[in-house]
């Protein structure tokens, strides 16, 4: 059984339980009722004959779902652009796509540079504009004049006390709290927007004894591992890999990091971070999510609120500039950066502090090979800004690395047959059902082992690389609603065409390539009917009930993060291999690589190492400079 991020959403002692291959081909299949429509719906559009003043309505399939804009049109030519409904990723697609309409309308051209970030929201944007000037008797082509190249920069220098490379989780945290130190802070981005992976994340909290936390618990979770400290490193304990294990169990990194929990969950909240309230919702316990709720966008929601707060505190964000030099001094240590920018603009800056704050290297499949060379041949389901250039710098600059070349866990997303490998990590907590493979068989226990089955059974030749999602009506209304999690983040699974209907599990075989899954149905299904585990030791099965047919989604495990990265100490130093610091160098985050496999246990919390270690590093550094 793995303890991760997501084993937490069960909030007590039983939370245990609860590369994109391509699309596997299937003969027409009987699709959503709401598809259907859509498609009526789009036959009955009438054209003018001619580029027609007025208001326009566009659509596009965005990386979760259909995208749509207004475009007005005044004396035949684009008067406005707006964005009507965008349901991509809040905190990426909801920023990408007002930005990408407002560059669309300031030039009048189609062909402008996609928002770095948020490439496939910023494509959907240019169709559905396209699709809007169309409706309106006009031609695309007439707007499509070209990319043009950004220009306009100039030579630029800052004196600050700390230069962070990197907007992600960890460099927004800690940049927030040395704002409020009164320290001057600058930032450099190289996305056109913040956030890093922060607003892909689920969204819970794991918080150890937290004021929150504690005003709601009244005495009542004193002995919860997710609200007593100890308690969680207890459980946290069990997880330790002998052989990775160089502290004795004593869990250094994992210790610091639920010790400074709670005052962390209490400063979000104090300052106006929004958290779903405890005690509504009896999947979530004792532990904080922040609202509203989990996989609902919290998490982008909170990035949005630190972007702001960094900006009224006085602190600067620099985007689409990337850090490609670190400035150190003859006695070693780091004092400023070199950066350049998408325009032609360059940066030098002096700091009393560099903070690396850039991410993994997921994105990097050259430092993949290098790292994790079993992992060469698969792409990763990531955020595109981790491409290990912070990781790069800070073995330039001395540092050290560790904990490269472990296994990786993996989730779920869907086959990219609707343009975007969308993520399902949480589809087998609202959606009762079994995962086969190519064949239709089952390969592991995907509720006590999610993240490490679905990698192994990913580079496991013998499942023959495709993968499907069985369920049946109920499964199909909860993964649209799903009312023990609060969440309806995969409604969209129907419309994109990736959740299909056949009218019965024979159908679904034939047309499918599966002639395994009759019998493992069957099997599956006596084994739930007895009340008894299966043959890989999962507990409390589904019974699918196929009186009405099937509901598959076809899939893929898809790895997402790399859990190697920089040596750090406990309070956020870079290390060098002797395990001295490198003076004037801290980092935090994923640039980091896993707190948990520091300490010798697999990938758990990403989300809250970085967070907690940018809050840990901001007071080192508060304390230093």
């Amino acid at each position: 059984m793995e303890l991760d991020r997501r084993s937490f959403l069960k909030g007590s002692l039983a939370f245990g339980g609860a590369a994109a291959l391509g699309l596997a081909g299937c003969a027409a299949p009987k699709q959503a009722d709401s598809a259907k429509k859509d498609q009526e719906g789009e036959a009955k559009k009438s054209v003018p004959d001619s580029f027609t003043d007025g208001k326009w309505v566009g659509s596009s399939m965005g990386h979760d779902d259909e995208l749509f804009v207004e475009v007005t049109v005044a004396q035949g030519d684009l008067a406005g652009v707006r964005v009507l409904r965008c349901d991509d990723t809040i905190g990426i697609g909801s920023v990408a796509a007002p930005l990408m309409a407002a560059k669309i309308l300031e030039s009048k051209n189609l062909d402008v540079d996609a928002v770095s970030g948020a490439t496939t929201t910023s494509m959907a944007v240019q169709n559905a504009v396209k699709d809007a000037i169309e409706s309106a008797g006009g031609k695309a082509k007439d707007f499509s004049k070209g990319a043009v190249a950004p220009a306009g920069g100039a030579a630029q220098t800052a004196d600050v006390d700390v230069a962070f490379m990197g907007a992600g989780t960890a460099g927004l945290v800690a940049a927030t709290r040395l704002l409020e130190a009164g320290k001057t802070v600058i930032l450099f981005e190289k996305q056109d927007i913040a956030g890093g992976s922060m607003p892909m994340t689920y969204s819970g909290v794991a918080a150890a004894e937290s004021q929150l936390q504690t005003n709601y618990a009244l005495g009542r979770m004193d002995d919860n591992p997710m609200y007593n400290k100890q308690g969680m490193l207890g459980v946290m304990q069990k997880y330790l890999v002998p052989e990775n294990d160089r502290f004795g169990g004593a869990m250094p990194y994992q210790t610091a990091m639920y010790s400074n929990s709670g005052q962390l969950v209490d400063w979000m909240h104090d300052m106006g971070v929004g958290f779903y309230s405890l005690g509504v919702n009896k999947a979530y316990g004792v532990t904080p999510y922040l609202a509203p709720g989990c996989y609902m966008g919290g998490c982008g929601y909170a990035k949005e609120f630190l972007v702001d707060r960094i900006g009224a505190l006085g602190g600067q964000i620099v985007y689409g500039t990337k850090v490609t030099e670190l400035v150190q001094g003859a006695d070693g240590r780091v004092s400023g950066l070199v950066a350049e920018g998408k325009d032609g603009s360059t940066w030098t800056v002096s700091a009393k502090a560099v903070c690396l704050t850039s991410g993994g290297f997921a994105a990097n499949q050259d430092m993949i090979k290098q790292y994790y060379p079993q992992y060469a041949d698969h792409k990763f389901n990531c955020a595109p800004g981790s491409t290990g250039d912070g990781i790069e710098l800070g073995l330039a600059a001395g540092g050290a690395v560790e904990c490269m070349g472990r296994e990786l866990g993996a989730f779920l997303s869907t086959t990219n047959q609707a343009g975007s490998n969308f993520e399902i990590a949480f589809l087998y907590q609202t959606t009762p059902g079994i995962i086969v493979n190519a064949s239709g068989k089952q390969f592991g226990n995907l509720m006590s082992d999610n993240h490490g089955m679905l990698g192994r059974g990913l580079v496991d030749e013998a499942n023959g690389g495709k993968f499907f999602y069985i369920t049946d009506e109920s499964g199909r209304i909860t993964t649209n609603k799903n009312e023990a999690y609060a969440m309806d983040t995969y409604k969209c699974l129907e419309h994109r065409g990736d959740m299909v209907h056949y009218d019965s599990v024979e159908e679904a075989a034939e047309k499918l390539g599966l002639p395994d899954l009759a019998a493992t149905i069957e099997t599956h299904n006596a084994h739930a009917l007895a009340g008894e585990p299966d043959e890989f030791k999962r507990k409390n099965l589904p019974y699918l009930d196929t009186h009405d047919g099937v509901w598959v989604v076809s899939c893929i495990p898809t790895f997402y993060l790399t859990t190697g990265g920089l040596a750090i100490d406990t309070a956020g130093h870079v290390q060098k291999e002797d395990g001295t610091a490198v003076p004037g160098l801290y980092a935090a985050g994923d640039v980091c690589g896993s707190i948990e496999e520091k300490d010798g246990r697999p990938y758990a919390m990403g989300f809250d190492a970085a967070m907690n270690y940018g809050y840990l590093m901001a007071e080192t550094v508060k304390g230093e400079i």
